[in-house]
């Protein structure tokens, strides 16, 4: 924090002495940390299946409780590639990149999921593991390719 600021929390919560507490006193010079993955996965925000792969979500209107919240996301009401002078300048590049691999895949190959039960390690970045060896970042697909020749 740049100065002394009082922090409204979007929800009262209850501290630990039982009182209701709204906001939260940040002295100067307090280094912040934003929780993305939970502002992105946030049940209140996003509905109960909030952490359900649905890209469909973004074809209806969003919950209103999304726009409430006026999260200063560059992308979709998401906090991925951040919001306001140091949202990421690379992000509209990304989208392009992962685009074009994606249907470079796609129109090569059928996917189909793993026999083994993947778990998602939540870390500096996200990464996919197999549940029975969960150190080890890996994502073991099975391929198929479309038109073999």
């Amino acid at each position: 924090a740049r100065q002394d600021v009082l922090l409204p929390f979007s929800a009262p919560i209850k501290a630990i002495d039982g009182r209701e507490v709204s906001s939260v006193l940040v002295p100067k010079d307090t280094k912040i940390f934003v929780d993305i993955l939970s502002a992105n996965r946030d049940p209140t925000l996003w509905g109960a299946d909030s952490l359900e792969w649905k890209p469909e979500r973004w074809l209806a209107p969003l919950p209103e409780a999304v726009y409430e919240a006026h999260m200063p996301g560059i992308y979709s009401h998401l906090l991925t590639f951040s919001g306001g002078g140091r949202a990421c300048i690379g992000f509209k590049f990304s989208q392009l990149e992962m685009k074009v691999v994606l249907s470079s895949l796609i129109s090569q190959f059928r996917f189909f999921p793993p026999s083994k039960e993947i778990v998602w390690q939540m870390n500096g970045i996200t990464s996919p593991a197999l549940k029975e060896s969960p150190e080890i970042p890996q994502l073991p697909l099975r391929l198929e390719q479309v038109n073999p020749e």
